[in-house]
């Protein structure tokens, strides 16, 4: 069994100090004795373990922005610290701790926060209605502390699971849990929440935005499709498909979420009828991790309330860094509005390719001089191109236009492969704003995650017709009216495609490619650019297709990167055995 010595410098919450020949508390000062009797200071100590949740937008270590390391994009301001992973040469020591080992400490040290909560909570000792509260927040707890669980054996396998703080007393030499079992206790976990959360209708107002039970049955969903996947269910336990399944019609027997009739607008409004459960952005400003302070504060620091996407995902144009390139060939993954992918691959010199169509095509189903006419929808609602309208003007990447990089203003932050992200993004944002933070929620899930959950559980499970009805269900809704797919040929890949293009630049893409065994081809297939040529007599324009750095193998993924390594840090300090692959 692997273990792992935890080296621990026991910081605790709160110092009591005592005096023999004055027994008074100082006013300006609070006992931990204190704090668990007073049901105010409990409740803003569970709303701090709030602030602990990663999100998407501008975090590496312990945020889910990993879009720069799939097949959705490419990051052109920070290649240096992520072409270890794209690359394939990705060790425990070889990155910097704020984008990838930091996770561990980040994880960890809210487990330990969420664990003292669990214990001390038993000193409440008020009325009926307020200790019904503290039980709500209890379940919360327990919903933060399998969040963080669930996100560190997706990143790692087995881990240390520890249910209770340590203190001088406690033995340090924990071992890491397979995989199943740590799933099994995040269920029990999750179980317990679920019995003690509030409905959706019944978190508005000043419990808006706190977890509910939605929100606890879709991370069970999550936990229960790791372990049902082949990257941890190597033994093809088809009774682990059918929990996932169990658990996707318990969430949709609350009967509290619908499909969103507005695509692009769900991702700046919290209070959709999709989203599941999110994180808002408040009106504080400034980092509230001190590490930032000491390490990358501008361009990684994680707001109190607010975040800097938009700044970062903007069109040069308009001011932004552009900073994640979509590329050519996920761009190249979105159909015709006849259900065929138009672009199948790319022949010829690497500066010069040439698109292959698809032969499937019909005459005037894809034109390659308007490459993006009679696409999927979702393609303009997710992505941003030459011509995509875009506040009050029309997007200009071709040589010398205002977003290309060769513009007047802003050039080095044109896009290299002349694509940006528009999921999202607020439009209303501006350089010019007197405090320019953006404040659209993460949102952490929603309802079509989980309806293609449920598809791929059904196909696992033998139940094709279920299975085509619930990806069915998103290609139809309001907004999107894309063909409906069949259960003839490869189903399986059907669903998998349908969850690329549904969920991009979500956050899932990483995780998804990796549960599935399928990151060595995925994320090895090498960089496709385009760049707009406008001739300046007519305005016609024509598309040069390129491999991104002018050749082919640039990108490499071996199968041992489907882990992350244990930090360098603890290796040193423990014996602790390394995952496969980084030894």
């Amino acid at each position: 069994m692997k273990k792992l010595k935890f080296n621990i410098l026991i910081i605790t919450l709160f110092s009591v100090f005592s005096c023999a020949d004055l027994d008074l508390q100082p006013t300006e000062a609070i006992s931990g004795a204190s704090v668990w009797k007073d049901l105010n200071l409990i409740e803003l100590y569970v709303n701090d373990r709030y602030r602990e949740l990663p999100h998407g937008f501008t975090q590496y270590a312990g945020g889910l922005r990993f879009t720069g390391i799939t097949d959705e994009s490419y990051h052109m301001h920070e290649p240096h610290h992520l072409d270890k992973y794209t690359q394939g040469s990705l060790t425990s020591g070889s990155l910097s701790n704020f984008y990838w080992g930091g996770f561990w400490l980040e994880a960890y040290t809210a487990i330990r926060n969420n664990n003292i909560f669990l214990e001390k909570r038993g000193g409440y000792t008020g009325g009926e209605a307020e200790k019904n509260r503290v039980k709500t927040l209890t379940a919360e707890i327990r919903f933060l502390r399998a969040f963080f669980y669930t996100e560190l054996i997706s990143r790692y396998g087995d881990v240390p699971l520890i249910e209770k703080p340590f203190d001088l007393n406690s033995d340090f030499d924990v071992q890491r849990i397979p995989v199943n079992d740590c799933v099994t206790f995040i269920v029990k976990e999750l179980d317990l929440a679920i019995a003690d959360l509030p409905n959706k209708a019944d978190s508005m107002g000043n419990n808006f935005g706190r977890i509910t039970k939605g929100a606890a049955i879709g991370l069970k969903i999550r936990a229960l499709l790791f372990n049902a996947s082949p990257l941890f269910n190597t033994t093809n336990d088809n009774s682990r498909w059918q929990l996932v399944s169990d658990a996707c019609e318990q969430l949709f027997a609350l009967n509290q979420y619908s499909l969103s009739s507005d695509y692009k607008g769900l991702f700046l409004n919290a209070k959709d009828s999709e989203v599941i459960f999110f994180k808002q952005f408040m009106n504080q400003f400034g980092p509230n991790n001190p590490i930032d302070i000491l390490s990358d504060f501008y361009y990684h620091a994680d707001y109190a309330g607010g975040h800097r996407i938009d700044e970062w995902r903007f069109p040069n144009g308009d001011g932004g860094w552009l900073s994640e390139n979509p590329r050519q060939d996920f761009v190249d993954e979105y159909e015709t509005i006849t259900g065929k992918i138009p672009v199948i691959g790319y022949t010829g010199a690497v500066n010069n390719l040439q698109p292959r169509l698809n032969p499937a095509l019909s005459p005037g189903e894809y034109a390659p001089n308007k490459p993006y006419n009679n696409r999927d929808p979702r393609l303009d609602y997710s992505i941003y191109h030459d011509e995509t309208k875009f506040k009050d003007r029309s997007l200009e990447f071709w040589a010398g236009g205002k977003d290309s990089r060769t513009s007047v203003d802003n050039s080095n932050n044109g896009s290299k492969l002349g694509y940006g992200i528009s999921k999202s993004l607020d439009e209303s944002w501006s350089t010019k704003l007197t405090i320019s933070n953006s404040k659209q929620p993460w949102i952490f899930m929603r309802l079509a995650e989980f309806y293609l959950t449920y598809a791929e559980a059904q196909f696992q499970l033998g139940q094709t017709g279920t299975a085509v009805d619930y990806v069915n269900r998103i290609r139809s809704r309001t907004g999107v009216n894309m063909p409906a797919i069949t259960s003839s040929g490869d189903l399986l890949a059907k669903i998998k495609h349908e969850r690329k293009i549904e969920l991009a630049f979500e956050g899932n893409r990483w995780y998804d490619v990796r549960r599935w065994k399928d990151a060595e081809i995925e994320f090895a297939k090498d960089i496709v650019g385009v760049e707009v040529i406008k001739n300046p007599g007519s305005g016609v324009k024509t598309y040069r297709y390129f491999y991104f750095d002018g050749a082919k193998g640039k990108r490499l993924f071996p199968a041992y990167q489907s882990l992350f390594p244990i930090p360098i840090e603890e290796i040193r300090k423990s014996d602790l055995e390394q995952n496969t692959g980084y030894d």
